[in-house]
């Protein structure tokens, strides 16, 4: 199983590996006797079965000694965590492929340096390219990738990883720790212009002790470092060399190293501007590795540029799009059921509840601007956003308001004070401030200013919220004009800070990293998360904190409390959040008994399913035969509720749990 670090980070993982888990610390959910759970009409076996990394002790260069991770190594003295839950179910069958789009062509398709943070390259970092070691996303326990074994020394300011010598890449030769060293050298040049990167990975350096074995020394110690230093997508030395960080950007503009992962991308499959596909490699090195049971089934993932939504909406619904997820919830929950189409099973709504963490959305605010440098116009705004009217008119009551940073009882703050629609508040906010005057127009005015602001979008599935938005601006003197741009455009004003408001929704991390995005020091730098120019000695005082503590309940706290500065500061005017993974996909597919990986997102959810060849056979001859039907899977799938609950049952009783 691969992941990147936007899949990454909760805690008790973490300090399982770094205080000392060895091989049979990792205990699986799996095994003893089956035990079966109720959520809604719908019983789920929660007892998921075990699987095992295999390794062989003999491979390698005999050239390299066995104390040195060559043949003869036995692991003896390292950590690794070998056997845990499986991923992917026995019964899934190899082949297949499934369509999906793609909002926009991305700006580059690098997989490092300026540009290179768009969905579909992160995509292709996750399915083509890998780090030493990832983390198992239904455990949260660090499982082997690349490297076979992993050790922190005591003083936790080294790490030393034995690279599997079974580790290839696509073009046959061995993945060693040089390649590790050459990455880890161009993602640190600050000419890649990623100053976000070139800080996370500056906190430490590696050195190739032998082809086999990487050590890297710490410059300060944290725990999030060992996420890091694990997680880090390698890139063969002998193509990016000494390559510095200018030539790298110029050179991989639209091109890709070798692969060391299930998937690949030739060159021939990239029609620049239209599409992008992903050939499942049947030369991956760990394709027969029990460990990746039922994993990365499909033969070919194909992303076409849509960038209409409603284009996209409407290729979905004839079957152009295999898998789609779905940005309204009109769409969902009211136009979908109409179609004949889903009446007779060709294309099913799914909804799967998981654990997957939930990220920011709502209006960022560039507080280098004025007077959005001003808390009581931020927070104003923030009253004049009608979410529960929104929820309700607009999405079917199928979200919740956000009221944290980190929503959910684990890392929010549960002292939020609750945002409510109220005009009143926003009055007295913009009053106190001095916008107290208006013009001949009705809008406010200070010191010859008019309030005024442009909100950048895009999205036209946005404009309904937004207009609303933009009505109860009006209502108290605030002038906002909408803007709606393309992705790329939208992204590189975001990173820019060339913006007044921007309407935004960001993936989340398992394990919470507040410096990203909310360091003081990146406030005034471009090209990085921190788009609202935040910046609170607290708040970096806490990071700081966080980065350096290992109790799991003490980085709680540090995180709630970041958390509530922060949102006292209102650099966002809040909106909502989806508490399942919604999706819509032909019915051809077929999920293992969990349906969908715990804390996968739902851009993500379909890297443990299947092709079936006789549903896929029935499929085609449905779109020309009006009279056949499919059976239609349950709309809600709540394995990872079920879960939970028999996880609590079993803890209550005195029993041992996963993470």
């Amino acid at each position: 199983m691969k992941s990147t670090l936007r899949s990454w980070l909760s805690l008790p993982l973490v300090l399982v590996v770094l205080f000392g888990c060895g091989q049979d610390a990792g205990e699986g959910a799996g095994g003893g006797e089956t035990e079966t759970m109720a959520t809604g009409d719908t019983a789920y076996d929660v007892e998921i079965p075990d699987v095992t990394y295999a390794w062989d002790p003999a491979a390698g260069d005999p050239s390299v000694s066995a104390e040195l991770g060559g043949p003869g190594f036995t692991g003896e003295g390292w950590t690794t965590n070998l056997t845990f839950p499986a991923l992917g179910s026995a019964e899934a069958i190899k082949g297949g492929s499934a369509t999906q789009d793609l909002p926009d062509w991305p700006a580059t398709l690098r997989m490092a340096g300026k540009d290179w943070n768009s969905s579909i390259n992160y995509t292709v970092a996750d399915l083509c390219y890998s780090g030493l070691v990832t983390v198992h996303p239904n455990t949260l326990e660090f499982i082997p990738v690349v490297a076979s074994h992993w050790s922190i020394s005591d003083d936790k300011m080294t790490y030393r990883y034995r690279i599997n010598p079974d580790a290839r890449w696509s073009d046959g030769t061995e993945v060693t720790a040089e390649d590790y060293v050459a990455t880890w050298k161009l993602k640190t040049d600050e000419t890649t212009l990623s100053p976000s990167t070139v800080h996370t990975y500056s906190k430490f350096e590696p050195r190739a002790v032998s082809k086999y074995i990487l050590e890297i020394a710490v410059k300060e110690e944290s725990w999030r470092n060992f996420l890091y230093a694990s997680g880090m997508t390698i890139f063969p030395a002998k193509e990016i060399g000494n390559m510095t960080g200018t030539e790298y950007l110029d050179k991989y503009q639209f091109a890709y190293t070798s692969f060391c992962g299930p998937y690949m991308v030739n060159l021939e499959d990239v029609v620049e501007g239209q599409s992008i596909t992903l050939t499942r490699n049947p030369n991956w090195w760990a394709k027969d590795n029990p460990a990746n049971q039922g994993l990365y089934n499909l033969d070919r993932f194909r992303y076409v540029v849509v960038k209409e939504s409603q284009l996209a909406f409407e290729m979905a619904k004839k079957g152009q799009l295999d898998y789609y997820v779905i940005p309204r919830a009109q769409w969902f929950k009211e136009d979908l059921p109409k179609e004949d189409v889903v009446k007779r099973g060709l294309v099913v709504r799914r909804k799967f509840y998981n654990d997957a963490p939930i990220g920011t959305s709502g209006l960022a605010f560039n507080m280098r601007r004025a007077p959005l440098n001003e808390l009581p116009v931020r927070k104003a705004l923030a009253h004049l956003y009608d979410r529960k009217l929104m929820i309700e008119k607009l999405y079917y009551n199928e979200y919740e308001p956000l009221e944290s940073y980190w929503q959910g009882a684990t890392y929010g703050n549960p002292n939020n004070e609750k945002i409510e629609y109220d005009e009143t508040a926003a009055f007295d906010l913009l009053v106190g401030a001095g916008w107290e005057e208006t013009n001949e127009d009705g809008y406010r005015v200070k010191d010859g200013n008019l309030l005024e602001f442009k909100l950048m979008y895009r999205s036209k599935t946005s404009e309904s919220s937004l207009t609303l938005f933009q009505e109860s601006c009006k209502t108290l003197g605030i002038k906002l004009d909408l803007q709606l741009l393309t992705p790329s455009a939208f992204w590189k004003n975001l990173q820019e800070k060339e913006y007044d408001v921007a309407s935004m929704a960001w993936g989340a991390l398992v394990f919470p990293n507040p410096e990203s995005s909310w360091r003081g020091n990146l406030a005034d730098q471009l090209h990085n998360n921190n788009v609202t120019a935040f910046a609170n000695d607290r708040v970096d005082e806490l990071c700081g904190l966080y980065d350096e503590e290992y109790d799991v309940q003490r980085r709680r706290e540090l995180i709630q409390e970041i958390d509530g500065i922060i949102f006292n500061e209102h650099p966002y005017a809040l909106g909502w959040y989806n508490p399942a993974q919604r999706v819509v996909t032909t019915n051809k597919f077929v999920q293992p008994e969990w349906g969908a990986l715990r804390t996968t997102d739902r851009s993500d959810l379909f890297h443990c399913w299947w092709v079936d060849p006789e549903k896929e056979k029935l499929l085609e001859a449905a779109w020309d035969d009006e009279t056949i039907t499919m059976p239609i899977p349950p709309l809600d799938h709540r394995f990872w509720e079920a879960w939970n609950v028999a996880r609590a049952k079993k803890s209550a009783a005195g029993g041992r749990v996963q993470t």
